[in-house]
């Protein structure tokens, strides 16, 4: 490895921490992330910042836990001149680029392209982003819409992912897609193609494949890989979702039998992300830059995936607040290959680990940087304690026990060692480690710089009194009157939050 060395940063959208082979929860295929894992560290304890995805997503641009940026929920953004780690690497001569899903200004549901500019402040010399997977129709124009228009397949996939929002979620079923014309493939094979040409060293790319947040709608072959029968089933007492309802949502009357058919099409969809993380290391094993090159794999946040009767994100168990992380080091760097590491890590030390990498730091990141704990003599300690945020919702946890806090009051308490399956709430119990972990949550959530109020969303259409967008994707032999947004009916107050489709 000669001079600083290139990062290819790969993070998919609600991807849960077990949902990889080598975690032993699912029947899963993902052989090449196990080879990620074996020739790198996988940290399998990665807490986010946020479980849901504009908070968690800056936490990691910014290094700042989401009391300090303030984006609480899903109906703000940052501000383009916030502070970003991609922009350190800019200043250090790093090319830097996006290809997929980064979620940081959130209307780009309606008009992605328009976001470029923004997000070229942000530090990206080529930015290229694509929606979620969960847009509801609401997509007007971006790269990935352009190219389904131009094959004659836009029509077809609006009208498929409204059916499939109506449906629930639950109801999963194939891609009406192939694997080439599916999101996910196309994100990639995009990534492929720029580390293909790409010939400015250093650089940095970050690949976002939308998957396998749902809609869970795998392309065959994929979606035929797992039988639903052999799906394990989680904790199935129900918890009443607390918090954002558009991310989290609840499914008591699921049966055991649909729970197990949403998680087949889920990991289905792992799966399909799994093999062109196969054909992106084949690039850099083509072009001789796997000598030069980081490769990190995590995810924003997890998905319930019917566990307590929940489906989606926004909680703080740790199917939603915990994800994959796997760190891969050039080879011949001289560091540790095929570790397991149980430290406590949070999502805003892979940014930290990014700018360590790159020599180079960002003022105010609160980020640790992981480059210690992937030599074989370290020891295996981090942090104490992990912190994560949803609105006014608290989470601490110390490895082993968790407890979340609203408004300074505990709401729930779980002995993750021994109830990993979180369903013997210890809320009541007077346990002294209660009082303990909410006194430090009150010190932790209480310190740190501030980035000032983030930037507010409002839907244009709330405004009008009808969706134009939907009127467009009006089902064929549905009536021709226009489709009203009931929510859109009376205009709002400029100055009120309003709920959002989730992607």
């Amino acid at each position: 490895m000669t001079g600083r060395p290139n990062v290819l940063l790969v993070m998919t959208d609600q991807q849960r921490w077990d949902a990889l082979a080598h975690a032993g929860t699912f029947p899963v295929q993902t052989p090449n992330l196990d080879r990620l894992a074996d020739d790198g560290v996988w940290f399998r304890r990665t807490y986010v910042q946020s479980p849901l995805c504009v908070p968690s997503r800056a936490s990691l641009l910014t290094g700042r836990y989401v009391h300090q940026h303030g984006c609480q929920d899903n109906d703000h953004s940052l501000w383009p001149e916030a502070p970003s780690f991609v922009r350190s690497l800019q200043d250090e001569g790093y090319r830097t680029a996006n290809v997929g899903k980064l979620h940081f200004t959130w209307f780009h549901d309606v008009e992605l392209l328009a976001a470029d500019p923004i997000l070229r402040r942000m530090g990206f010399d080529e930015p290229l982003e694509t929606t979620g997977k969960m847009s509801r129709g609401n997509v007007r124009a971006s790269p990935y819409t352009e190219h389904l228009r131009s094959k004659g397949l836009l029509e077809g996939y609006l009208d498929d992912l409204l059916t499939r929002v109506e449906d629930g979620p639950y109801e999963a079923r194939p891609s009406i897609l192939d694997e080439e014309d599916h999101i996910d493939g196309w994100v990639m094979r995009g990534a492929a193609d720029w580390l293909s040409a790409v010939e400015t060293e250093p650089f940095f790319c970050w690949v976002g494949p939308p998957g396998p947040h749902d809609p869970f709608d795998p392309p065959e072959p994929y979606a035929s890989l797992y039988d639903p029968a052999d799906m394990p089933l989680g904790p199935l007492d129900y918890q009443y979702p607390v918090g954002p309802s558009v991310a989290s949502k609840d499914v008591p009357d699921a049966t055991p039998e649909q729970i197990q058919r949403m998680r087949a099409m889920y990991l289905a969809n792992v799966t399909y992300i799994d093999a062109w993380v196969g054909r992106l290391m084949q690039v850099l094993r083509d072009r001789d830059l796997l000598s030069d090159t980081w490769v990190i794999f995590c995810s924003d946040h997890g998905e319930m995936l019917g566990d307590h009767k929940l489906v989606g994100k926004a909680q703080f168990f740790d199917p939603a607040v915990r994800v994959p992380l796997i760190v891969r080091p050039p080879d011949g760097s001289g560091y540790a290959r095929g570790m397991v590491r149980d430290s406590l890590v949070e999502l805003i030390d892979v940014s930290a680990t990014i700018l360590d990498i790159a020599g180079t730091s960002l003022d105010g990141h609160q980020g640790r940087s992981l480059l210690p704990l992937l030599r074989e003599e370290s020891p295996d300690r981090h942090r104490d304690v992990v912190l994560s945020q949803v609105e006014d919702r608290q989470m601490i946890s110390d490895g082993r026990h968790k407890v979340e806090i609203q408004d300074g009051l505990v709401l729930h308490a779980f002995d993750t060692v021994t109830d990993p399956g979180e369903v013997a709430d210890a809320v009541g119990s007077g346990a002294a480690w209660i009082h303990d972990l909410a006194d430090r949550a009150d010190r932790a959530f209480a310190t740190g710089p501030a980035l000032g109020v983030p930037w507010p969303h409002l839907t244009p259409y709330q405004h009008w009194g009808r969706n134009v967008l939907k009127e467009l994707t009006v089902r064929r032999g549905a009536s021709d009157a226009p489709v009203r947004d009931t929510a859109a009916e009376t205009a709002p107050d400029p100055g009120a939050r309003h709920a959002l489709p989730h992607q």
